[in-house]
């Protein structure tokens, strides 16, 4: 049997109106808490965590070499043109015909050597009746005398025989004179340049017969900069190198007090003893000038950079293992390296790395093997060859070769790879131009100079690895806008100017 369904009594039951009312009230609290939620943001930002992936950058791993500042000598250096030290022009004195020449051209003359004997012809004739008339002359003055003293004479009588007496002696000391110029000597010692008489010429009185050059002393000309003037004095030693390959100690003996108007450079003088002749004037020469000394390191051309001022120098690894830039100064180029001032007396130079390093990063230091740096040129007796300073000579070997970064922390993620990030085009062309600093330049080194001059405006012509005379036009034309000394050549400091000028991205 079924039980009945128990229903409640009616006053037991919830009314409809209150259980719709509760769910309303809790539907509001949930809406304003999930607003307030989501506008919680706006006053307290949270923080942003971390991506598992992301840690700072290793450590990188340089190359040093240890360097140390010898003392350089500083010079001040031009090119000039040897020339005598006096030129003079062998003058006939007398009109007449060329009787003998006793010399020729090239010979070596003591002062007062006959060269030539001139014929005076009627010259004999000419002094006869010079003589006769100022004895005509004498006597007629004393003549006026007498008849002045008796009364008879006037004075203007006495006056013009005075002068009448004075004429003939001036005409007779002339043709005695010219007598006596018969004889063509040389007016200085000398060596007979140039010479132009030949027997039974008919030559006039001051014609130029030649030249006599005196080159026991050659004077080389040279134009110094303003700002390197003041340096120069007298009676300083200087350097000679002749385009011959002969090289001379000389003297400073003449030092312009006022510069070219138009260069704004100064005139001066080098004495250069030549006793032997064995020196001919008109050569080029160039001139040294020692004016002090500079502490200086030798180092590769692959070691400059450019920091992000744009200024030359050169980075090492200072305290705590910083990397330091330092602006450095050319003090003199050589053939396997560059002497720079602008370092510490003792320094750590990075020699490999630098082109991934910045200035102020840590880095971890490592000391380079065995050295072989190039043994820089004798530096006249005071420099020996410095150890020890540059352990790479050519380029960069971070441009080749991936730097390995040091070992991470333990902080650092695991399992992650670090990418080697490949080297500023700058920098690497830097480092191939340097390359050319090592030797004769190659195909390969040619072509990339080509290709820079090129990029900076001046057309090398085919850019076929060939040094051509137009590649040779636009090298004279860059060194010629960066104020460098025209060659045409590749020297360093063409390098070291287009080293800056890649570097700089130009």
């Amino acid at each position: 049997m079924t039980d009945p369904v128990t229903t409640p009594p009616e006053e037991t039951r919830p009314p409809v109106r209150e259980r719709r009312s509760h769910a309303g009230w809790i539907a509001a609290v949930f809406v304003v808490a999930l607003a307030a939620w989501m506008g919680s943001g706006y006053y307290w930002p949270a923080e942003t965590p971390k991506a598992p992936h992301e840690r700072s950058r290793p450590i990188m791993s340089v190359e040093t070499v240890s360097s140390k500042a010898r003392p350089v000598t500083q010079y001040v250096a031009s090119e000039g043109e040897a020339r005598p030290d006096r030129t003079t022009p062998v003058r006939v004195r007398a009109a007449g015909t060329v009787e003998s020449v006793e010399v020729k051209k090239g010979d070596r003359l003591q002062e007062g050597a006959l060269i030539a004997k001139i014929d005076l012809e009627d010259r004999a004739a000419q002094l006869a009746q010079a003589e006769a008339t100022l004895a005509a002359r004498q006597r007629d003055l004393d003549a006026a005398e007498r008849l002045s003293k008796t009364g008879y004479g006037t004075n203007q009588q006495l006056t013009d025989a005075r002068a009448g007496l004075a004429a003939a002696e001036a005409s007779l000391a002339a043709i005695r004179q010219t007598t006596g110029n018969t004889e063509v000597r040389a007016p200085i010692k000398g060596v007979l340049d140039s010479f132009d008489l030949d027997i039974g010429e008919v030559v006039t009185a001051d014609t130029e017969a030649g030249k006599i050059l005196d080159i026991d002393t050659l004077v080389v000309e040279i134009q110094v900069p303003q700002q390197s003037i003041a340096q120069i004095k007298t009676g300083k030693s200087a350097e000679v190198s002749f385009i011959t390959g002969q090289t001379r100690q000389g003297t400073v003996r003449y030092v312009a007090a006022n510069a070219s108007s138009t260069t704004r450079t100064f005139s001066v003088e080098i004495a250069v003893p030549n006793p032997d002749h064995d020196i001919p004037s008109g050569i080029s020469a160039s001139v040294r000038i020692p004016v002090g000394e500079v502490p200086a390191h030798f180092v590769s051309a692959a070691l400059l950079a450019l920091d992000t001022e744009g200024t030359l120098g050169i980075k090492a690894v200072g305290p705590e293992d910083k990397v330091a830039f330092y602006p450095v100064q050319l003090v003199k180029a050589e053939t396997k390296g560059l002497w720079v001032s602008g370092l510490p007396d003792e320094v750590n130079l990075i020699s490999v790395g630098q082109g991934f390093v910045s200035a102020g990063e840590t880095v971890h230091p490592v000391p380079a093997g065995k050295s072989t740096e190039p043994v820089p040129a004798d530096t006249s007796g005071q420099i020996a060859s410095p150890a020890g300073v540059g352990a790479d000579t050519g380029t960069d070997r971070a441009s080749s070769t991936l730097m390995a970064p040091a070992p991470a922390s333990d902080s650092a993620t695991k399992g992650e790879t670090q990418g080697s990030a490949p080297e500023p085009e700058g920098a690497a062309t830097a480092g191939a131009l340097a390359d050319l600093a090592n030797g004769a330049p190659d195909q390969v080194g040619v072509r990339l100079l080509q290709e820079r001059l090129s990029a900076l405006g001046f057309d090398p012509g085919p850019i076929d690895g060939e040094l051509g005379e137009a590649t040779r036009s636009a090298i004279r034309q860059f060194e010629q806008a960066h104020d460098l000394k025209v060659t045409g050549e590749v020297t360093l400091g063409l390098l070291a100017a287009l080293v800056k000028a890649a570097t700089a991205g130009q």
